[in-house]
């Protein structure tokens, strides 16, 4: 866990000490405590801002985690999508914290007791201070700080200062808000401009070793090195005034899920701006929800917008197929590929289009309209991976994460990933299993230690014991 995320969680955990304390002053309406609203209060906040780019990634669940101490995975995260807020009303109904709160900073107005009168509006200012805090940093942890998602932030934010104000005034507190949508996009704007400069201190050549660093893919490395050398030569021959045939740039990536395609594509966005194909080398992540609409009209501008959106990078549309899978008289889909073949030649000098998803499905894809084959001149097969490359995986995730695993636990792992890959269905998900993995394992740890009565030491909380990695179930 960085830094940030580290005194963000401590910050977490005072603001749910300091209400532990101040709940006695309130009926809670249930056998739930106020903490545990607040903490689903958090989470339904934080779905919402994921819910401005269509799904979860995995750093974001990885956050997620991390804040709020549990072991959910990316399909449990998806379940629980908050797709909209239209008014005050969702407060009362879905943010059953700060609607407590709410009440006692109006019931500590009531009393007479000078002490309690600024009290209420300490504890809600410290509570919007968190989630302005939270957000950002959800916001960033994956590198990408979305307009999409600095919007939903603000939105947000209006929605429950509006409903706050209104009530403390039934108690004659007026109380007044920063003008926080300035306050954000300033934040914003200079995170923004960190990012970029950061982005420029990652050379062509660090670029190239994390893509040769990731496990397994050796297939998709030789493919990918190739198209690279392809355009530096054209590169060269076009700063020497050399001629050189047209090609297409979009890509299809076919592949089962969990096999890397995301991380491939991500990485290619930012070596492709090095080259000076792109001009600023982010990727922006749709699926079908992020390009068609609901009623006639709806789906061009849907398209039109992520197309803007993704000018000097590249769009990467995982599960492309079910853009024309479904031909019914209702359907847009259609409209969406119809709408993206334009963009893509409006501005094929920036922007580059991977789609994504299973072999059969993508044929299927290509096969649905006369002008998307032509348009994609690479295809790149992501393999499954094998047992040992799945371990290899699961031991990278325990480095990165401070973990130490004893050899008795890795041979045990190595004969669970050797027996899943040999009974694997369409729900074998490669690289999210055993992320999925590492998650229950890190859970099995966390209950096996809670249960020692003694002080834990560092080499005890960093190591994961046999029975940790025993009795999962994927």
């Amino acid at each position: 866990m960085n830094n940030e995320i580290e005194e963000l969680k401590e910050a977490f955990n005072k603001f749910l000490n300091t209400c532990h304390t101040i709940e006695k002053h309130v009926d809670i309406p249930t056998n739930t405590t106020l903490t545990q609203y607040i903490r689903y209060d958090i989470l339904q906040f934080l779905m919402y801002l994921s819910s401005a780019t269509g799904k979860c990634n995995c750093e974001e669940v990885q956050f997620i985690n991390e804040l709020l101490d549990v072991g959910m995975t990316t399909e449990q995260v998806d379940e629980l999508r908050v797709v909209d807020i239209k008014s005050e009303e969702y407060v009362t109904k879905e943010l059953a914290g700060v609607y407590l709160i709410t009440q006692i900073a109006g019931s500590f107005a009531d009393q007479e007791d000078n002490d309690y009168h600024g009290l209420g509006s300490s504890i809600i200012a410290s509570y919007f201070s968190l989630f302005l805090c939270i957000g950002k940093e959800f916001i960033i942890c994956d590198s990408i700080a979305e307009d999409e998602e600095i919007e939903k932030l603000k939105e947000f934010m209006k929605i429950i200062t509006t409903y706050v104000s209104l009530e403390l005034k039934k108690h004659n507190v007026d109380i007044s808000f920063s003008s926080f949508e300035e306050d954000i996009d300033a934040e914003f704007g200079k995170i923004n401009k960190n990012m970029d400069n950061n982005s420029d201190d990652e050379s062509l050549q660090d670029l190239l070793s994390q893509l040769n660093d990731l496990v397994g893919l050796e297939n998709v490395k030789r493919d990918v090195t190739s198209l690279i050398n392809l355009l530096q030569i054209r590169q060269i021959r076009k700063e020497r005034g050399m001629k050189q045939p047209p090609i297409s740039l979009h890509l299809v990536f076919s592949g089962n899920p969990g096999t890397g395609k995301t991380t491939v594509a991500r990485l290619l966005a930012k070596i492709y701006c090095k080259l000076g194909i792109l001009s600023k080398g982010h990727m922006i992540e749709v699926d079908r929800s992020g390009l068609v609409g609901g009623y006639v009209g709806q789906t061009a501008i849907k398209v039109q917008e992520i197309i803007q959106k993704s000018l000097g990078g590249v769009l990467f549309i995982d599960e492309a197929y079910s853009l024309t899978s479904n031909r019914g008289e209702n359907d847009y889909g259609i409209e969406a590929v119809d709408t993206l073949l334009k963009g893509m030649e409006d501005h094929r000098d920036d922007l580059i289009v991977i789609v994504a998803g299973y072999p059969d499905l993508m044929e299927d894809f290509l096969n649905s309209n006369p002008g998307l084959r032509s348009r994609f001149s690479k295809f790149i097969y992501f393999d499954d991976y094998k047992p040992d490359e799945l371990v290899a995986i699961f031991k990278k995730l325990c480095l990165t994460s401070g973990y130490i695993v004893t050899d008795a636990c890795i041979a045990y792992v190595n004969e669970y990933f050797g027996r899943r890959y040999l009974e694997r269905t369409d729900n074998f998900a490669n690289g999210r299993d055993v992320r999925n993995y590492f998650e229950k394992v890190m859970v099995n740890q966390a209950n096996r230690l809670a249960e020692l009565n003694e002080d834990i030491s560092d080499e005890v909380l960093s190591s994961i014991e046999v029975e940790d990695v025993k009795e999962i179930k994927l």
